[in-house]
């Protein structure tokens, strides 16, 4: 078993070298529940730190269903993908980004946050997933020390 990562840049060179990115984002839940604050992102000029998406609004329910609650990794594999079920896909076109890997980070049980993975179309298939995955399980104290930063 992995350890924790210390920082999330090394999150970041772990997500380069394991799961290959062009963006990477990590999110924790915030307001209560009802949206995602950034807190670390390899864009600030289009996606900084401290931005929000509602969950109500701004989030796709079927995304919200098996990321958030389900607590199960989501693969949009390809642009169709990513614009059904991103409403700033065209952000995410305008960086070279057509796949997605999205994580939720889960800590006691409780979704805290997620770890979003973006990369040309193509890019990923589920071994992407599962590394994804393992990133995401080793930077569950880093979301939990920004949520409780954040509350």
């Amino acid at each position: 078993m992995s350890s924790q990562f210390e920082s999330f840049d090394d999150v970041y060179a772990s997500a380069r070298e394991n799961v290959g990115v062009r963006l990477f984002t990590a999110s924790v839940i915030a307001d209560e529940g009802s949206s995602m604050a950034r807190i670390y992102t390899t864009h600030p000029e289009v996606y900084p730190v401290g931005g929000k998406k509602t969950l109500e609004g701004d989030t796709n329910p079927v995304w919200l269903e098996q990321v958030l609650i389900g607590q199960q990794p989501f693969l949009g594999a390809d642009r169709e993908a990513v614009r059904a079920f991103f409403f700033d896909s065209g952000i995410i076109e305008s960086l070279g980004c057509g796949a997605i890997v999205n994580v939720p980070v889960v800590s006691g049980g409780r979704t805290i946050g997620s770890m979003n993975f973006l990369a040309p179309e193509g890019s990923y298939d589920q071994s992407s997933v599962d590394a994804a995955v393992e990133v995401a399980r080793r930077s569950v104290q880093l979301l939990e020390d920004a949520l409780a930063a954040t509350s």
